[in-house]
């Protein structure tokens, strides 16, 4: 966070004031319009609209118009084409692996120089955005996006079956094993650890937690073929292989199986709480959640998932500001807070964490305590050109691995050499 209060500071000395004098309230007759795309639906949605309400009331310098593209999926293919026909709007929420590569191709607009007090952005503000959503949106010591809609793995506990062979919740890799291992005794066919079908993100995390440098913020190093990269994957294959783990397979999604009592625990998304707790009072299963657990000897890591909001180049300076007066009306204590509230999320400030209206959720609401706690040590994927690509190729390796009964250390190796591909490293 200094670093980044630092960049901001160094840049803001650049540019005067009154630099942006002529797009100020007096200066504008009409208010000025900012486009906002995004990929919300349902109680999303609702809360998008609330949200841009608010601000549009709050002030009458600009009016901002959300406009629903979809899914992620559609919302991408929008914004190449609309990069292509030179027909963008001001702002948009952006997936985290697409932004590098947007940014890449010149869509995306520095946002350092207008993160100033005008925009409101104050001191304040920038210093109170947890450091670890920063690393994300952060590329060569521009910031490109701010986080917004954001979460963290969590582990979700049945606890009838751990208090069934009167084990404690795990907080080690290895004491998930010797969960397995006490259901394997006392007969009960349900497995320890529920995952996924995609699992590059608990590998990424167990190995980061183990040491493994992963690939390193300067870009410049990528360990993923190491043995200490590697250790989680096979430990992972060993659990599935024993019967103490397994994937979601043909549910597609672990959070259905768990919520029929199909395994002990259960990690995934935070924001994925909804899903799980309908079927959990269905068939009457007593869960709480916790933070994930830790490989080895390494410290606590949790890797943070979502979505940020990024200012298209195209956009004119006005509407550049306006956008960034928006973001950080968006990211206030009680407006990032509320919004977190909504949808499942997590608020993207120490403001939003403190403020009363957090505090008093969580009080409500305990099986979120765990989620909010990880937030003092997550951190985000290190960005970089070719990401997507990246984690395409990664799930396959590791479908491969799991199901195939490919080579761990091959299956990496080819990880690890696209990566520096990518990255034009040795």
């Amino acid at each position: 966070m200094k670093k980044f209060k630092l960049a901001v500071a160094a840049l803001a000395a650049s540019v005067s004031v009154s630099a942006f004098a002529p797009f100020t309230a007096q200066a504008q007759e009409e208010p000025v319009e900012i486009t906002f795309w995004h990929a919300m639906n349902g109680p999303h949605q609702d809360m998008i609209t609330e949200l841009v309400e608010g601000f549009n009331g709050s002030q009458d310098q600009y009016v901002v118009v959300e406009q629903n593209q979809g899914d992620y999926s559609t919302l991408q293919q929008s914004i190449m084409a609309s990069g292509v026909s030179g027909d963008l709007p001001t702002m948009s929420q952006l997936t985290n692996s697409n932004t590098p590569d947007y940014r890449d191709q010149g869509l995306l607009t520095p946002l350092d120089a207008y993160l100033t007090e005008e925009n409101g952005w104050t001191d304040e503000l920038k210093d109170g955005i947890f450091e670890g959503f920063m690393t994300g949106v952060t590329y060569d010591d521009g910031i490109y996006a701010m986080p917004f809609s954001k979460s963290v793995r969590l582990m979700f506990v049945n606890q009838d079956l751990l208090d069934e062979v009167e084990a404690e919740i795990p907080t080690t890799w290895a004491e998930v094993q010797a969960l397995g291992e006490a259901l394997d005794e006392a007969g009960l066919e349900e497995e320890a650890m529920g995952l996924e079908n995609s699992i590059s993100m608990e590998v990424e995390t167990m190995a980061r937690q183990n040491g493994a440098t992963w690939i390193s913020d300067d870009l410049t190093e990528v360990e993923i073929a190491s043995e200490t990269a590697t250790e989680p994957v096979q430990f992972i294959k060993d659990l599935i292989t024993n019967g103490h783990a397994r994937q979601a397979g043909e549910d597609g999604y672990m959070s259905g199986p768990f919520s029929q009592g199909a395994s002990a625990l259960y990690i995934g998304s935070s924001a994925g709480l909804a899903h799980v707790l309908p079927g959990i009072e269905e068939n009457g299963i007593n869960m709480t959640t916790a933070e994930i657990p830790v490989f080895n000897d390494g410290e606590n890591l949790t890797l943070f998932a979502g979505n940020d909001l990024g200012v298209f180049e195209s956009a004119s300076e006005e509407e550049r500001a306006g956008a960034a007066a928006f973001l950080a009306y968006l990211l206030e204590g009680e407006n990032t807070a509320k919004w977190a509230i909504g949808t499942g999320y997590l608020p993207i400030t120490q403001a939003g964490l403190d403020s009363d209206l957090w505090q008093d959720y969580l009080a409500e609401n305990p099986l979120v305590e765990a989620a909010s706690a990880e937030l003092d040590y997550g951190q985000s994927q290190v960005p970089y050109v070719g990401s997507s690509e990246v984690f395409s190729e990664i799930e396959l390796a590791l479908e491969n691995i799991m199901i195939n009964d490919a080579d761990v250390q091959a299956e990496m190796q080819g990880i690890e050499d696209l990566v520096k591909g990518h990255l034009g490293v040795e």
